[in-house]
């Protein structure tokens, strides 16, 4: 599938690495810092905006990751209406607790905080790297909860279908072992500081704390091993309902690369089952889509909410 709406966009990209390759190559990359901020609370999650036509969006982090990455992008939704990010279990300011740590298992707790702040009212997700699969679970699991979903660079069950794709992950599954290492070391400090979301203040503070805490580590790199076992668990739930509007954002800064073309292939795929799809292919980033290509996210998430009709294609 190419892309579905009317362009391509193209802007300079910094840096390009999922979070484990940022442990081992801390001291090689260079920075792109910018101001944001959220609420200060953990383990629920933490809303700003008001209401307005927009449904809410609530936004799931990739791996190590929580609700300071995404506070840029939060900070903008905002404008338009309700938006909430959280830090799962023992990740960020969130307690720690002995708890499964599976995609489904991700994705039935984040149900649950939704149900408490929104009742049945159909939410958009939005999910980052790892994050994707936890949103595509909640919405097998609820797809009348389900008002769209925004996949931003993101990882689900169609990953399984490439084998570089698959073999990319295991590599990094391997990585993400030595993290306790680079933590005891001090390596993993230097990552929120030089990779490309580095939010000051509150936001930049619990970065940190999910890339050196202990507990945070820890709770990070269970769901590690969890999320390869994961992606057939989630598959073995009930498909994706068509009628469920997927906006994608394919961050690459490489996209003629084999093992570039396989993660496209697979980040597509949903869209390409549809009813209503857009494809945002943006040069940027793993991680700058969340920064300095944030407006492609907002882009995402307006068109979802029904606010540029004619873009993206309508098959059913």
């Amino acid at each position: 599938m190419r892309r579905s709406c009317g362009r391509v966009r193209r802007r300079v990209p910094k840096f390009s690495a999922r979070p484990f390759v940022l442990v081992l190559v801390a001291l090689a990359v260079s920075s792109c810092v910018t101001v944001g901020s959220l609420p200060t609370a953990g383990g629920g999650l933490e809303c700003q905006g008001l209401r307005s036509a927009r449904p809410t969006v609530i936004l799931e982090a990739g791996a190590f990751g929580g609700a300071a990455d995404w506070s840029l992008v939060a900070r903008d939704l905002a404008a338009e209406g309700k938006v909430c990010a959280y830090d799962r279990d023992g990740i960020g300011l969130a307690a720690m607790h002995d708890v499964d740590r599976s995609p489904v298992a991700v994705a039935r707790r984040l149900g649950a905080l939704v149900a408490a702040e929104e009742g049945d009212a159909p939410v958009i997700l939005a999910g980052h790297s790892n994050g994707g699969l936890y949103v595509e679970a909640f919405a097998r699991l609820w797809p009348e909860r389900t008002a769209g979903l925004v996949l931003v660079d993101a990882v689900g069950t169609d990953a399984k279908d490439q084998p570089l794709a698959v073999a990319d992950l295991r590599r990094e599954a391997r990585l993400a072992g030595f993290t306790p290492f680079a933590r005891a070391v001090g390596l993993t400090r230097l990552v929120p500081l030089i990779d490309d979301i580095s939010p000051a203040a509150e936001a930049a503070a619990r970065r940190r704390k999910a890339w050196t805490g202990r507990s945070s580590i820890k709770a990070a790199l269970q769901e590690e091993r969890a999320f390869l076992p994961g992606l057939a668990a989630v598959d073995a739930l009930p498909p994706l309902r068509p009628a469920i509007p997927v906006a994608v954002v394919v961050a690459s800064r490489s996209p003629d690369k084999p093992l570039d073309r396989a993660w496209r292939a697979a980040e597509v795929a949903p869209a390409g089952r549809a009813c209503r799809a857009l494809v945002l292919d943006v040069a940027a980033s793993h991680t700058s889509i969340l920064d300095a290509q944030r407006g492609d996210v907002a882009e995402a998430v307006g068109w979802v909410a029904g606010e540029q009709p004619d873009a993206g294609v309508r098959r059913c």
